[in-house]
């Protein structure tokens, strides 16, 4: 089997997406022969994978650089890139195309590509544009979108069950659909559970939707702890942060590290008592939608986990089997959450035992062959 992957964008190492995005690719070419178009020259994916993920590229993963004109004067030219791909298609003798830009898919759409599309779904455009407050226009424009790729697409992976039953239901889409959920390497996230007492850590990319504010006041309820945040994000996410810091008077007990590079966070997790995933409930994307990556890393290193009880959480964990959930967005349950888990350490051996034990379930191996499953039904 030949699979075509093609992301319009050039890699971005302050992203999350990019270490999955690399690592499925590397993943699904150790079993089948993958090529990857991309506006990156060959040396810097190789670069990256090195450098942030501490990942050798397998033979079986071609790379194709496109010609492509990007943020030039503040604009992005995705038209360059796109007729190159739509060429390079023809020539590639493809049995199956992959992608996970929705602006790549729409496109391969409108033009009738003819070889089987797989769209990776991580969320509804629409209802991403709502939860971060963008106008009715944009939001219904994404709509229109992500209907256009239902319509042609022959297989969707979305990475959780209800991002998957919300497709059928709101696109009616008919056809080939598999839950692939996120990966760890756990080749570079081992056991590393040597809890201090009073340290706990959060792991990620500054975003409003991933419960940070909610955190801080746990944090400001619970002075017997300390609060790690491993991660970066745009300056006026980091300016938020502090500011948010500085009001609950917590700073003596927060501690910023900016971005890591992937292959360096189970260094910076040493110590921790449990790792926090507190999603706020009334986002789409954190409650229904996302299959976070760093629930994964936080399993494969053998940390607790205390997080947030929403659906897309009840996927992977359940509360006092793999995790300690508390009532999402609700900053006194989190106290009393974190509190527990810390102040026992049987508990805490407990779930640093499930964690570590379900991590094999979710490898970039099993992701791999989740997708060619998918992928060999078209």
């Amino acid at each position: 089997m030949h699979v075509v992957f093609a992301h319009h964008e050039p890699i971005d190492p302050g992203r999350a997406r990019w270490s999955a995005i690399v690592r499925s690719l590397a993943a699904v070419a150790e079993l089948a022969e993958v090529t990857w178009f991309t506006p990156d020259s060959v040396e810097r994916v190789q670069a990256y994978a090195s450098e942030q993920l501490a990942l050798k590229l397998p033979g079986g993963l071609r790379l194709q650089t496109l010609p492509s004109l990007h943020k030039r004067m503040g604009l992005t030219l995705n038209g360059v890139f796109f007729r190159a791909f739509l060429k390079a298609l023809e020539r590639a003798r493809a049995d199956v195309l992959w992608l996970r830009s929705d602006k790549l898919a729409a496109h391969a759409a409108h033009k009738s590509v003819s070889v089987p599309l797989v769209y990776e779904a991580h969320l509804l455009g629409e209802l991403w544009a709502r939860d971060r407050g963008d106008t009715g226009r944009k939001a219904d424009r994404l709509r229109q979108l992500e209907a256009d790729i239902y319509a042609h697409a022959a297989g969707v992976a979305a990475i959780t069950q209800g991002l998957l039953d919300e497709i059928r239901d709101r696109f009616g889409f008919k056809g080939h659909g598999a839950v692939v959920p996120s990966a760890v390497d756990t080749a570079v996230f081992r056991p590393v559970y040597e809890p201090d007492g009073r340290t706990v850590v959060w792991v990620g990319t500054l975003q409003f939707w991933k419960g940070l504010t909610t955190l801080l006041q746990a944090i400001a309820l619970a002075p017997e702890l300390r609060l790690r945040v491993i991660g970066g994000g745009k300056p006026e996410a980091e300016s938020a942060l502090r500011a948010e810091i500085a009001r609950l008077g917590v700073g003596e007990r927060v501690e910023l590290t900016g971005h890591v590079a992937q292959k360096d966070i189970p260094l910076r997790v040493k110590g921790a008592c449990c790792a926090v995933h507190p999603l706020p409930p009334e986002h789409s994307i954190s409650a229904r939608f996302t299959s976070p990556l760093k629930i994964f890393e936080y399993m494969a290193m053998g940390l607790p986990i205390v997080a947030a009880d929403v659906p897309s959480v009840r996927e992977v964990l359940a509360d006092g089997v793999n995790a300690r959930l508390y009532e999402g967005g609700n900053a006194n349950a989190l106290a009393a959450a974190l509190k527990d888990v810390v102040g026992n350490p049987a508990l805490g051996r407990q779930l640093s035992a499930a964690s570590s034990n379900a991590a094999p379930e979710f490898t970039y191996r099993r992701r791999a062959e989740k997708l060619l499953e998918l992928f060999s039904t078209l």
